[in-house]
Parts: structure tokens; C-alpha cells; sequence
């Protein structure tokens, strides 16, 4: 089984990426299966939420989202300052070593701040491999615009990641990207050097 960690700052497509990978790699005889450090985050607080401010943790609605992200944020931030960066990715890393399958997707890798932090772990602990997504749009006079990092701790690790990546994808903004001659062209290229991993890791 091989890691593979997806970055890039919000809405760049990570979870899409995924999918298309998963996918992909189904059709060519592969089981993946989708991770999140930020799933083990949720775990931590849900009982908090729900007994104390009648919130559920995993819903789907955005405004109720918005009142509770600053305190997902401060917790996760004081554990990672608590641990050197390592309490999510220990947690997550149990969960995944109990996984059976060939890839382990890990959809979003974002802090590159501590010595041995998520990069060190899924390119030296794990030897997976790291991808890194930009991804933009043009405006009505045709000119190109990237996604901007969502908050300061995207700004200050976003460039890291994309430094120390395997791979790095730039793409556009699709409107049907299942169909999308050049993402599908991407997503399997992608696909062979991650089977290509699969096979050395045997």
C-alpha cells in the first residue's frame, strides 16, 4: 500500500482530483480509498459540538459550518503547536495502517511548518507521494486568475508544498471535467506513475 497526499489551498480541486484518480485506478484493477487529516480533526470535536452547542460536525449546510470554523481552526491549530505538528498526522496514520488496499489518498495535505511535518510524512515516513494543485480561471477579458489561499497558514505553506511535490498540476477551471480531454489526459498520466509506485512498493 503507498500514501499519496494531495495539496493546494482551498478550491483547488483536491477532492476532485482524488475521485478522478480513484476512478482511474479502479479501471485499471486498483483499490484507493479517500483520507483526510481534517476527518480526524471532526472526530476530536463532534461530541464537544453537539453536547454543548447543538452543532453537528459532519453537516452539510455552509452557514452552519461558518459557526464553528474559527473553533475547528483553533483546535487543530493548538494540538499541531502541542505536538511539533504531529497529533493529526499520528492519528490519521493509525487509521491508515489499517487499511488493506493499494493507495491511501490523503486529500489535504497542507502544513510543511515542523521538521517532521504532513510533507515529512507521506515523502519520507511514508515514501508516497505528493501532489500539488493550482488551479485557475479566466475573466470575462480573458485574463488568468489563480485561487488565492484561503487563510495565513496557506499563504505560508502553500509555496513549500508546491516546492518539495512529485508532482505539480496547473489547471482550468472545467465545466464538465469527466469529460475534460485534458484533465482526463493529466489524471492518467498521474495514474501510471502512482501504479508505477504500487508495483516497487510490492
Amino acid at each position: 500500500m503507498i500514501v499519496v497526499g494531495i495539496g493546494g489551498v482551498a478550491r483547488s480541486g483536491k477532492n476532485l482530483l482524488c475521485e478522478l484518480l480513484k476512478n482511474s485506478l479502479t479501471v485499471k484493477g486498483f483499490s484507493s480509498k479517500q483520507f483526510a487529516l481534517a476527518s480526524e480533526l471532526k472526530d476530536d470535536c463532534k461530541e464537544f459540538l453537539y453536547s454543548k452547542c447543538d452543532m453537528d460536525v459532519w453537516t452539510d449546510l455552509t452557514e452552519d459550518k461558518n459557526r464553528f470554523r474559527e473553533f475547528l481552526v483553533w483546535y487543530g491549530d493548538l494540538k499541531r503547536k502541542q505536538s511539533d505538528g504531529r497529533y493529526w498526522i499520528n492519528k490519521l496514520d493509525r487509521r491508515i495502517s489499517t487499511y488493506k488496499g493499494d493507495v491511501a489518498f490523503v486529500t489535504d495535505v497542507r502544513y510543511d511548518h515542523y521538521k517532521k511535518d504532513e510533507v515529512h510524512w507521506i515523502k519520507e515516513e511514508n515514501q508516497g507521494l505528493l501532489i500539488h494543485l493550482k488551479r485557475f480561471w479566466r475573466d470575462d477579458e480573458g485574463f488568468i486568475c489563480f485561487t488565492k489561499p484561503a487563510n495565513d497558514h496557506e499563504s505560508l505553506n502553500d509555496t513549500s508544498l508546491y516546492t518539495k511535490a512529485h508532482i505539480n498540476i496547473t489547471w482550468e477551471t472545467s465545466k464538465d471535467p469527466y469529460s475534460d480531454f485534458t484533465i482526463i489526459e493529466t489524471v492518467g498520466d498521474i495514474t501510471e506513475k502512482i501504479i508505477k509506485k504500487i508495483k516497487e512498493s510490492y
